[in-house]
């Protein structure tokens, strides 16, 4: 398949799955969703090892924060694009923060500050894909809407009790990169750290799933802290490809 159809197939399954979005009945909140399993305060910090797992994910983001804004280093075959991933280091920065201010206090209302950062990295990250591997061009005009359209959809979600979009938006991080990663091979090493960081972002999902579960086993982690720690490894795998990636 040539680049032109390569590209052509990617934008037929964006715009199949926006499509399938729409008739699908809307999806709301599941109120039983804050029901997590860890429920100890520790220090007097309630759900302590939910709140407190979102520290590597500050670790991670100023890590990632200080080698895009200070390594000139660093390759770039968009040279654009160090915005994007500027903004994805300071979105997982937020995710902690965010993350950690819902886990203290469960409720539609903290949640809402817990999705906003994921949202803006998702779409950030599926925008730096688009502008380093798929093409350029299209990629400086899209990677900001493809933002604003995150948001977007956590606000039609908060507005309408209706999670279709905001859900979509992560099953483009899902689908979308591997197959653009597939689709699109680079010509520059470390593709592997990208791929050890949509494993351990998979991972996450599984944790999530399992959290009363691996709760019973353990009565130590939850199935949720594992996730927020499998989730910041997956992040720590997309800066390892930056700093490591070098053109071949």
């Amino acid at each position: 398949m040539d680049t032109g159809g390569k590209r052509a197939l990617l934008a037929s399954v964006a715009l199949g799955s926006i499509a399938a979005a729409f008739l699908v009945n809307p999806i709301p909140q599941d109120p039983g969703y804050h029901q997590f399993a860890d429920q100890r305060t520790i220090l007097g910090v309630p759900h302590f090892m939910d709140v407190a797992s979102n520290v590597p994910f500050l670790v991670v983001g100023f890590y990632g924060l200080y080698n895009v804004l200070s390594r000139r280093d660093l390759h770039f075959p968009a040279p654009e694009a160090r915005g994007p991933w500027t903004l994805l280091a300071l979105a997982i920065v937020l995710t902690g923060c965010g993350s950690a201010y819902y886990h203290w206090a469960p409720s539609n209302a903290t949640l809402f500050w817990d999705r906003l950062p994921m949202a803006i990295g998702f779409s950030t990250l599926l925008g730096i894909m688009v502008l380093e591997r798929v093409d350029r061009r299209r990629g400086r005009m899209l990677w900001l809407p493809l933002v604003l359209a995150g948001v977007g959809s956590l606000l039609y979600g908060r507005w309408r009790d209706d999670l279709r979009f905001y859900y979509l938006l992560q099953a483009w991080a899902v689908l979308l990169v591997p197959l653009i990663l597939l689709l699109f091979p680079a010509p520059w090493t470390g593709t592997g750290a990208l791929i050890e960081g949509l494993g351990a972002y998979a991972a996450a999902k599984v944790f999530e799933l399992l959290d009363m579960g691996i709760w019973n086993l353990s009565r130590i982690l939850s199935g949720h802290t594992l996730k927020h720690l499998a989730a910041a490894t997956g992040s720590w795998f997309l800066f390892v490809h930056l700093i490591r990636r070098r053109a071949t």
